[in-house]
């Protein structure tokens, strides 16, 4: 006797579950479609089919892999040093004998709750390089001599935008991570005492491998989260002096209206983005 397409339970329940995929289809998988569409398009031809036209053009602009070299590294060093940070965070108040654990805790997770756009407004007045607080107070310690231009030159502008995204997502890892820590069995940690373990010993083989779980979701979030984020990097540099990401690079092709290389580039984005989480899964999957 074959098998119905649903059971009963399944089509009592598809009255509830139909609004939500309804939903997800129009926010996300419709523009998904819409965008792949465009990219295989040109506009000034009346949206006639051109093949590869799109993305030939991209890949033949000279910006176009100075900004996927500019996005890796954005990418890799954000994510890698907010993960370390955020943990840190997380070891550190988490050690006993900490008073007013709550209280650090609030306190280092202001940066994640600030508004986007504060933030980079915020850092880029205080990394102004005439008047700046960053440059006042480094010149008062004796640290420089003359200001810094944190914003105004490639030197520092990439490293300024790293450090202001490592001091706003760490703050997350330390939340994620301090989650953790408190599930730990401290039966475990009394055993490696008794069996004369170092710090290190019961970081490595115990720590970390019982919240690999929370790692995987943490280093996952951060790599979409770079790899998409705009309003930072807009605002406090506008993608000058060679901070330009992928994301600003879709901004910049809609800007002028050429819909179609936006398009692809937000194609080029997204599988970016996928190809960096994939990698990360396999690398995750081939530990376990």
């Amino acid at each position: 006797m074959k098998r119905q397409i649903l059971t009963k339970d399944e089509k009592k329940a598809l009255p509830f579950i139909l609004p939500g995929v309804i939903v997800t289809a129009l926010l996300i998988a419709y523009p998904l479609i819409y965008i792949f569409r465009m990219s295989f398009t040109d506009q000034s031809a009346g949206g006639a089919f051109a093949g590869f036209y799109n993305y030939q053009r991209l890949f033949h602009n000279p910006q176009f892999l100075k900004t996927v070299v500019n996005t890796i590294k954005w990418t890799l060093s954000t994510v890698v040093f907010s993960f370390i940070l955020g943990t840190l965070y997380a070891m550190l108040i988490h050690r006993k004998g900490i008073r007013f654990k709550g209280f650090w805790r609030s306190i280092i997770f202001i940066a994640w709750i600030i508004p986007g756009v504060v933030k980079a407004t915020a850092w880029k007045w205080l990394l102004t390089t005439d008047g700046g607080m960053a440059n006042h107070i480094l010149q008062s310690l004796g640290l420089i001599k003359e200001p810094v231009p944190w914003l105004t030159t490639p030197q520092f502008a990439m490293l300024s935008l790293i450090i202001v995204q490592i001091w706003a997502c760490s703050p997350y890892v330390m939340l994620m991570m301090t989650a953790g820590l408190q599930q730990l069995p401290a039966d475990l940690y009394e055993s490696a005492d008794l069996d004369g373990a170092s710090w290190w010993q019961k970081m490595r083989y115990i720590t970390m491998p019982l919240l690999k779980d929370i790692s995987f979701i943490c280093i996952l979030m951060l790599l979409v989260w770079a790899i998409n984020e705009f309003s930072l990097i807009w605002i406090m540099t506008s993608g000058g002096q060679n901070t330009t990401t992928l994301s600003l690079l879709v901004y910049n092709q809609f800007k002028i209206l050429n819909l179609n290389g936006a398009s692809a580039s937000a194609v080029m984005q997204l599988l970016t983005t996928m190809i960096f989480a994939i990698l990360y899964v396999k690398f995750v999957i081939k530990e376990d």
